[in-house]
Parts: C-alpha cells; structure tokens; sequence
C-alpha cells in the first residue's frame, strides 16, 4: 500500500457506499493516501423515469449533479475529516465501464476501489472487464468485509507478477503483524484424466512444485517469505480452490498480481487476477499491477483518433 498515494472511489449512492468507506477509513488507518477521488456514474439508460420519482424537483442535469454531490459529501465526512487525505468528488454521466476507464486515464489514480455486491447480477462482468483494462491497481470490497487484516492469503503462479503482489503483502502485513498465507493451484497432465493420479505421483509433484518455489522465490528475492500451499485443482475452478483455502485460513484480504496486457490481442486470454476478480469471495480482493507496464493498453483503447 505504501506506492498507493491516489485512490479513486467508485460511489453508487446505495447502502454499499457506508461499507466501501467504512473500509477504506480502516485501510487509510494503516497506510494513508494523500488523495481520494470519489466517482458516481450517472447511468444513461432509464435514469430519468427513475431521478422523476425519487426527486420531483429536479429540472436541470445541473441541479440533479447539486443534489448527488451534497449527498455524497456528506456520507464521505462521516469517514475522513478536514486534516485527512485531499479530497476530490466528480460526477459523470455514460456506461459504468467505458466512464471509470475514461476517468482512470484522466486522473491517473494508483488504486481504483469499488464495492461488490455479492449475488448481484453484473457485477462480475463488470469487474472481470475493468480489472482486464484498468492500469492501475484495483480493490474490490465485498459485502461483508470486515474490518480487520490478521490473515492475508496471495495466490501465486510463479511469475514476475506474482512477486510484486507478494513484496507488496510482505510490506503490509509487516506493518499491522498479520500472518502471510501463500498458494499455488496446479492442475494434473491431461493424460492423467479421467484416472485419478497415484499417491507416488502427488508425492513427485510436491517435490518437483517445491523446487520451483525455491527458485522463484531466488530468482525474485523472496527468501522470508514462508512455505507456500500446492493445491490441486482436480475439478472446477482454480478460483474455488483458492476459495477453500480462504475459508481455512480466515483470510481477510485477498491479494494477487496481474500480468501486463501490452496489445489488444492479449485480453483475450484469461488469467488469474480476471477469474478472481469475478468470483464472489465474501472477503475484499486487491489485484495488483505495476502502472507503468499496463497504462499504455488503456491509452490506445481509448484512443479515438
């Protein structure tokens, strides 16, 4: 959290928003931003029969922006006061996805927050889709987050991204004595289906993932770092194991690492930060990622010209 200086804030105006920032009030307490940037996006599609009966007395789209933004700054005060982080609040009007990625790209944030309500239809997808875009990093708050941070579990696939997000937990859970959970989730060779693998054979592999985790762990300067969980996904999802073991561990926060996307061609392939970014936890998920290598994908994606 300490390179995170820039937060922006998705706000929607429902219950989610006390949550959101109830939580962030808790992470700021560990590590304070210098800015917040809170966003509501006024949806194109049916918002006026909507706006008509919840405030009859707007006219103007000027006077409906007055209204949201007194709303919302007086739920942020309940949260961060006078003497805390600067404190911006903007208003746009469009889609959800192509409104946050535009403001993204304008204010250049190095955290982007956003609620996620569980059950909720669309919501994956439309974190699936900001987290494939965004430069930045991302945090997703659940519904039940707690505020707390004793136990952090990172997910690992042995890449230079799965580094970062893990030098950036040490740092974290350094700072308020929380334990480290580290996993790895690894799939048995095709041929091996629809057999069932002998015990010789997990054996092997233990040994065989051990070894790559020893060298990972050189290759990246990792060496406090502590033992690592090899999973195997012997059916559904990497991410319901991931899950499982979320669940064992009480992890209150979730981190991982995304790869760079350098072309358009590459969203095309799933990757872990995606699959866990729709999943539903019930625990909040920080996907982290180095600006610099991802900030030019979004620049031609919006790229008019």
């Amino acid at each position: 959290m300490n390179s995170f200086n820039h937060w922006m804030v998705g706000l929607d105006l429902t219950n989610m928003d006390d949550l959101v920032l109830g939580y962030l009030n808790f992470l700021s307490g560990i590590n304070e931003p210098e800015h917040l940037t809170f966003i509501h996006v006024i949806e194109d599609e049916g918002v006026s029969e909507e706006l008509n009966e919840l405030f009859p007395e707007v006219e103007t789209s000027k006077s409906l922006e007055s209204i949201i933004r007194k709303e919302l700054k007086k739920k942020i005060d309940r949260y961060f006061d006078a003497n805390g982080p600067h404190v911006n609040i903007i208003i746009r009007k469009g889609s959800t996805t192509e409104t946050l990625l535009s403001a993204l790209n304008e204010f250049d944030p190095d955290l982007l927050v956003l609620g996620k309500k569980t059950g909720y239809e669309g919501e994956g997808v439309l974190a699936r889709k900001i987290t494939k875009y965004a430069h930045c990093s991302l945090l997703f708050v659940a519904e039940n987050s707690q505020y707390k941070l004793e136990n952090l579990h990172v997910p690992i696939t042995f890449s230079k991204a799965s580094a970062r997000a893990l030098k950036q937990a040490q740092k974290m859970s350094g700072s308020v004595g929380a334990d480290l959970h580290v996993q790895h989730v690894y799939n048995y060779p095709a041929q091996f289906f629809p057999y069932i693998p002998s015990d010789k054979y997990s054996e092997r592999m233990n040994e065989h993932l051990n070894k790559k985790f020893e060298k990972f762990k050189k290759k990246y300067d990792l060496s406090s770092i502590p033992n690592c969980t090899f999973t195997v996904n012997d059916e559904g999802k990497d991410a319901d194991q991931i899950y499982n073991l979320t669940l064992r561990t009480r992890a209150d926060l979730i981190m991982v690492g995304a790869k760079s996307k350098s072309s358009v061609a590459a969203l095309l392939t799933d990757e872990m930060a995606d699959s866990l970014a729709e999943y539903h936890f019930g625990v909040p998920v920080l996907i982290y990622k180095e600006k610099e290598e991802h900030i030019g994908l979004l620049k031609s994606l919006l790229d008019k010209d």
